[in-house]
């Protein structure tokens, strides 16, 4: 088992060692961030269960198994939570003030499920900035296997949606990461120390769930220079990114072949969407499928 103890000695060498390096951030920065999303799902699940009892759930026409496995859901990242600010210690972040769409027990679990999902993309793509450590790199993997469980189950056992994407999930920077989750975050202790993300204005297309094939308008307030030359819609599927132009009148066609969940940022370039060319956060797509899907192709 991952001893908090060694998490915190390797905290304590990297402060003595000073700032991060050029080609990311540090290890403190990535393990406050990771407490950042915690905090958030935390709160979300206490808030939620707080306002909808078992029998709101019942009458939304779930069983009662549901709302259970949700309370031990929220155990879990409750214990997250402890974990992290434990080995933080004083340079743990406070939680913040939250924002949750919760007026039903449905928007509750359609929540839960992007919530769950953004989380283990976020795991994923931090996990290159702890790779010269074993130790918090097997705490990450750790958490995100049970990030990535709980939302296949909301998916598949309470949506009745696929339980997975595809071969590989996508993995998300934490400015990625932290654009789709901005939206439910009012206000942070000024206490707080900066996270390692870049703030993008937010994108929303026209349609949450889009055919293949058919034209969305893709909108977003730029932010800075005005974007001169051509646009593109990236989308994220798995280790692919398809890129698709942007027209001037906000319009893009929608890549064949998308699966389940899959983010899209409006980007400059047709390079993998990073700080550097990304103009707006990310938006999560759906394309569902049944089990007669070929998911490999």
């Amino acid at each position: 088992m991952f001893a908090k103890a060694a998490l915190l000695a390797f905290i304590a060498a990297s402060t003595v060692l000073g700032a991060p390096t050029p080609s990311g951030p540090s290890d403190v920065d990535v393990l406050n961030f990771a407490l950042t999303l915690e905090h958030l799902e935390n709160t979300f699940y206490a808030q939620g269960l707080s306002k909808f009892s078992p029998h709101d759930f019942e009458k939304a026409g779930y069983p009662p198994w549901v709302r259970a496995r949700f309370v031990q859901i929220f155990d879990h990242e409750a214990e997250h939570v402890k974990f992290l600010t434990g080995a933080l210690g004083d340079k743990a972040v406070q939680a913040c003030e939250y924002n949750f769409p919760l007026d039903s027990p449905s928007s509750f679990v359609g929540t839960s499920m992007v919530l769950e999902t953004v989380g283990a993309s976020a795991y994923l793509g931090a996990a290159k900035y702890l790779g010269g450590n074993a130790d918090y790199l097997t705490a990450a993997g750790s958490i995100l296997s049970v990030e990535a469980r709980q939302a296949s189950w909301v998916a598949s056992s309470v949506m009745k949606l696929q339980p997975w994407n595809g071969p590989f999930d996508i993995p998300l920077t934490p400015s990625g990461a932290y654009s789709l989750a901005v939206p439910f975050i009012k206000s942070c202790p000024s206490t707080n120390a900066p996270l390692p993300v870049k703030s993008f204005p937010a994108l929303k297309l026209s349609s949450s769930s889009p055919a293949h094939g058919a034209q969305v308008v893709a909108t977003y307030s730029p932010s800075g220079q005005t974007q001169s030359g051509q646009e593109y819609v990236a989308w994220l599927d798995g280790l692919q990114v398809v890129y698709t132009p942007l027209g001037k009148d906000g319009k893009t066609n929608v890549p064949d072949g998308l699966m389940g969940t899959v983010y899209a940022a409006v980007v400059s370039s047709q390079e993998t969407p990073s700080d550097s060319n990304m103009l707006s956060g990310f938006a999560a797509v759906q394309f569902p499928f049944n089990s007669q899907a070929k998911t490999n192709a």
